[in-house]
């Protein structure tokens, strides 16, 4: 194992010591806030954060409009402004996006949803700035595939994952199953987003966590689309209404519903694997010629180590399901080629698949060693897959409901990782520990 028994075990029991504190007041990593406001009403989803402002998502009724405070701890007011907001004729249901500023590392921080029409506390969460400019380890989430159907699975999990209090959440794909019950229009596309937002416990937690998104198939629309698909331009703009950031210090955008992070003397890539994906095994690009010259382009900038994180795997060729080597072999040689020659070390990270594992990628490749880490799934169907799926560069897998808690530190030349995966009954499932240097 790469964390031993007894510190996962004191990790474990801090986390649930402090978690289980919560209904009787909002707790944070030891520091104690009290509130009796707190209802978990309205789902609100945090977005993009840096070491100053923090940005969120609320799911509206449209018969109820909303007002936003934030205090800090001593109760005097923030600014926090409305950046933007969509709304629906065919819905009862809208998004406001908001920005809080003037923040201050290591504080608490009290986002209140107030009934506009009566000045009255509908709902009030704790958060806290993310400090970009940390040099020591960061803590965070991995997590994909979280169909709402899965009712006994859905609070289960996600209070498991907020246990663990990630500094961050990295939602690798299939979030939102806009094909699940669907007809593929643009009602059901933001029908289907709602319905996720409102069920999921994730977006009604006391306590927030920075969440960062990119899409797969079942978010774009459909199973297995690809460029082609006809509602792309529609199913962008939902998406982006709901777990999409404005730019800001530390927080770039970039194809399609991609963009970069950089903080923690690490960058994160969340890549756009549907909105310019080719046709399969016709000779095609994963991400298209634009997107894959911006990573490129954005890698070369420093030495900086950088996450790659996807929706479908990279180096697998599982049956039944897609990934890059599967699909786009010739396009993946030419990437790996491309990024043996940059001085940027990097990682890999996917979803999809509904099991988890770790491959480590042998340094012919890239010419160093690397691994790539694949976290899914958090709720949604699940089978043994060990008698069936076989991959030489497999290091270790469950294929129980899981989500991946990371511990990832810039070192000299790379990064070092360590991980570990819980299940349902939080059972540890898996574990490992490794470093990447150029």
């Amino acid at each position: 194992m790469s964390t031993s028994r007894r510190e996962f075990l004191e990790n474990a029991t801090k986390s649930m010591l402090i978690y289980t504190s919560l209904p009787a007041g909002l707790a944070l990593a030891g520091n104690e806030y009290q509130s009796d406001l707190y209802t978990g009403k309205v789902p609100i989803c945090q977005n993009m954060t840096n070491e100053i402002s923090a940005q969120f998502t609320i799911l509206t009724e449209g018969k109820n409009p909303y007002a936003y405070r934030v205090k800090d701890a001593q109760g005097r007011d923030l600014p926090v402004r409305k950046w933007d907001e969509e709304h629906r004729k065919y819905s009862n249901y809208g998004i406001d996006k908001l920005i809080a500023e003037k923040l201050q590392a290591d504080q608490l921080y009290r986002l209140q949803v107030i009934d506009k029409d009566r000045g009255t506390v509908l709902d009030e969460r704790i958060f806290k700035s993310l400090p970009l400019n940390r040099k020591t380890n960061l803590r965070f989430a991995m997590i994909s595939c979280s169909c709402d159907i899965y009712h006994s699975q859905n609070s289960n999990m996600w209070d498991r994952m907020f246990a663990e209090l990630p500094e961050l959440v990295f939602v690798l794909g299939d979030s939102v199953y806009c094909d699940l019950g669907s007809d593929g229009t643009e009602k059901d596309l933001w029908r289907r987003h709602c319905e996720t937002r409102m069920t999921l416990a994730h977006f009604r937690q006391p306590r927030l966590i920075p969440t960062l998104a990119t899409w797969d198939d079942h978010d774009y629309g459909r199973n297995n689309e690809n460029r082609h698909y006809a509602m792309k331009h529609v199913s962008r703009r939902i998406f982006e209404c709901f777990f999409g950031s404005t730019p800001v210090a530390g927080y770039r955008k970039g194809h399609g519903v991609g963009s970069v992070l950089t903080g923690f003397g690490q960058r994160f890539f969340l890549m756009d694997d549907r909105f310019f994906r080719d046709e399969p095994r016709t000779g095609g690009m994963m991400w298209g010629s634009d997107q894959q010259e911006w990573l490129l382009q954005t890698l070369g900038e420093n030495e900086k180590p950088a996450w790659l994180m996807n929706g479908s795997q990279y180096f697998s060729s599982y049956i039944g399901n897609d990934s890059f080597q599967k699909e786009y072999m010739r396009n993946l040689s030419d990437l790996t080629g491309k990024l043996r020659r940059l001085d940027a070390p990097v990682v890999f990270a996917s979803g999809d698949v509904h099991f988890s594992e770790v491959l480590k990628i042998e340094p012919q490749l890239l010419g160093y060693r690397t691994f790539e880490f694949t976290s899914s799934a958090m709720h949604s169907i699940n089978y043994p897959t060990a008698w069936y799926m076989r991959n030489p560069r497999r290091l270790t897998h469950t294929w129980k409901h899981n989500f991946m808690i990371m511990k990832s530190e810039a070192v000299k030349n790379g990064v070092s990782t360590d991980l570990y995966c819980l299940g349902r009954t939080g059972k540890l499932l898996i574990s490992h520990a490794g470093t990447v240097q150029r």
